[in-house]
């Protein structure tokens, strides 16, 4: 009984604060469409978001071993990712975070991505107490509590940054 109450909840939670995912704006400064506020993969993959995403994931080659250590943590934290579609830094290191995010099996659920505009700003969501200065961001979490982040570029590889901020 109380199993189908937590279900029913979850459900009515999920109906009542379900918001939109993947909304594409067109932008002047960006020059094309570009995604705002939360999104997925499944918004990476429709175009004109795709032809990037798709390239850099496929061709990306991150060190399995590290990758491996990764997996053994899944689970563990939560990853909110701050990125503009607009970036070129974002283009490039996002669907990296993706692959290796799919070779280590981590859940969808863990992993939470807020798409700016070229000011900065994702739409509904407030994100000034991220305190992102620069895209992408990838801000790591355990209980709720920032252990690290990523900015802009990693110093070594995703991969080899993430274990090193999971492993302190």
């Amino acid at each position: 009984m109380k199993a189908i109450l937590v279900i029913a909840l979850l459900i009515l939670s999920t109906t009542i604060f379900a918001q939109e995912y993947n909304l594409k704006q067109k932008s002047e400064k960006a020059k094309g469409e570009i995604l705002i506020g939360l999104c997925n993969i499944k918004g990476f993959m429709e175009a004109p978001f795709s032809d990037w995403f798709k390239r850099e994931y496929e061709n990306y080659h991150p060190e399995l071993d590290v990758v491996k250590q990764l997996k053994q943590l899944a689970g563990k934290c939560q990853i909110t990712v701050v990125l503009g579609t607009w970036c070129s830094d974002s283009r490039r290191e996002v669907p990296r975070f993706y692959k290796i995010m799919d070779l280590a099996g981590y859940s969808p659920n863990t992993i939470k991505v807020i798409c700016l505009d070229t000011d900065r700003s994702a739409g509904e969501i407030d994100i000034s107490g991220l305190k992102v200065e620069k895209t992408p961001t990838f801000i790591v979490t355990v209980s709720s509590k920032e252990v690290g982040r990523i900015v802009e570029t990693p110093e070594k590889s995703i991969e080899t940054d993430l274990l090193s901020i999971l492993k302190k």
